[in-house]
């Protein structure tokens, strides 16, 4: 491995937050990785996100993931840079979301508090979650 290779990023390299925001009834967001390991890291693909009850159970959200070809299909960071991932929630009409999301990508998975609302206002019929692809942030 040169010094210019990047490895995929483990739950001990990134650090997460996840800012929603209620957009008529839906919620929409940003989700931040930021490399907080000494090495280069890759973030592959698009994140996984599961909203987890006040008891830290996952609740049954089904998540979407859209099949565009992206090229390269990662996100690569120095120490100490981020990518951001924009995501949504369309709605839900279920258990009571406790305000923590488990994400999980190639490397790992984190479990990470959310700011804002909980969960989505709106009931349906929609109430798939859905992510982009990470993109560096400038």
């Amino acid at each position: 491995m040169t010094d210019t290779d990047a490895t995929e990023a483990g739950p001990d390299d990134v650090e997460f937050s996840l800012n929603w925001q209620d957009e008529d009834g839906a919620l929409k967001g940003a989700l931040q990785a930021r490399n907080v390991s000494e090495h280069r890291v890759r973030l592959s693909g698009k994140p996984h996100l599961i909203p987890l009850d006040a008891d830290g159970n996952p609740l049954e959200a089904e998540s979407i993931m859209t099949l565009e070809l992206r090229l390269p299909g990662y996100a690569e960071l120095g120490p100490g840079e981020s990518a951001t991932s924009q995501v949504g929630w369309a709605g839900w009409d279920g258990p009571a979301a406790g305000g923590i999301v488990r994400i999980e990508w190639s490397g790992g998975q984190a479990d990470v508090p959310a700011a804002g609302p909980r969960q989505p206002s709106e009931t349906g019929p929609a109430t798939n979650l859905w992510s982009s692809w990470f993109d560096t942030d400038a």
